[in-house]
């Protein structure tokens, strides 16, 4: 297991560089990809729990909120971003009333929410590479955290772990964990605050702490799915981690709430 998560890590971190370094359209279709693979783990999830969804709802939106991060200018992507949802909610009203009864209410939910799940936050790496003029940096610091605060858990929680965090719905993590979870991302933030100066000292911090919590949040989040799906994994897709959720269930949580950190408080 170990050898195939350091195997898959070699070769996934440096295409992921890349496309972070180079932005505009590979990342835009990279997105896409990865929100794709996404809906089609959370569609077997899904199914698990008898709930079926319409495939072309579920999977036009990896098309529909990428593209709007993407085409959106700087100054209107809220706007737009809002436009959009209410257009892809009134969509499933209208399948309700099309595909009558086939599609209930309970069905339709799932499918909403789910594509708001993955593709509306996945765009958000989008939405951050365009921030001008640091989007790689600040792109790279939210996945360094992200993964930072997901090794320094995984560590401190198995070494110290003694209170469980959410025992419904994930036994095995700890308070002690997500503590050593945050601290990890407070230490590191610190660090790169060091060699890249784009923000101030307090600012990173705040940064490092913001995504330090909510990394937990979307990580209880995937698992209580897993666990109402009464699956181990989502996937099997990415070697000794699973699969597309296993691995970026934390970056959904942490890129929305970076992107939203330095527009409201930065700009």
């Amino acid at each position: 297991m170990l050898k195939d998560r350091v195997l898959s890590a070699l070769i996934g971190i440096p295409v992921l560089l890349f496309l972070m370094y180079t932005g505009g359209i590979p990342l835009l279709i990279f997105v896409i990809i990865l929100a794709l693979l996404a809906l089609f783990e959370l569609s077997r999830l899904l199914q698990k729990m008898n709930l079926h969804i319409h495939p072309l709802l579920l999977y036009g939106s990896a098309l529909i909120f990428p593209i709007i991060a993407f085409f959106a200018p700087p100054e209107n992507e809220g706007s737009l971003f809002f436009a959009g949802l209410i257009i892809y909610s009134l969509m499933h009203l209208v399948l309700l009333v099309l595909s009558f009864p086939k599609y209930g209410l309970g069905n339709l939910g799932a499918s909403y929410l789910g594509s708001c799940y993955i593709s509306v936050l996945f765009s958000f790496l989008i939405l951050i590479r365009k921030i001008e003029p640091y989007g790689f940096q600040i792109l790279l610091l939210v996945f360094i955290l992200t993964w930072v605060c997901d090794i320094g858990a995984y560590f401190i929680g198995t070494r110290f772990g003694r209170r469980a965090l959410c025992p419904t719905v994930s036994p095995q993590k700890t308070v002690e964990g997500a503590l050593g979870g945050l601290a990890s991302c407070l230490v590191v933030a610190y660090l790169f605050h060091l060699f890249f100066p784009i923000l101030s000292g307090k600012v990173i911090l705040l940064l490092g702490f913001t995504i330090g919590l909510v990394v937990q949040l979307g990580d209880l989040v995937e698992s209580s799915i897993k666990r109402m799906a009464r699956v181990k994994d989502s996937g099997s897709l990415i070697p000794g981690h699973g699969g597309i959720l296993d691995r970026f269930d934390s970056i959904l949580f942490s890129a929305p709430a970076a992107y939203f950190f330095i527009k409201l408080i930065m700009f």
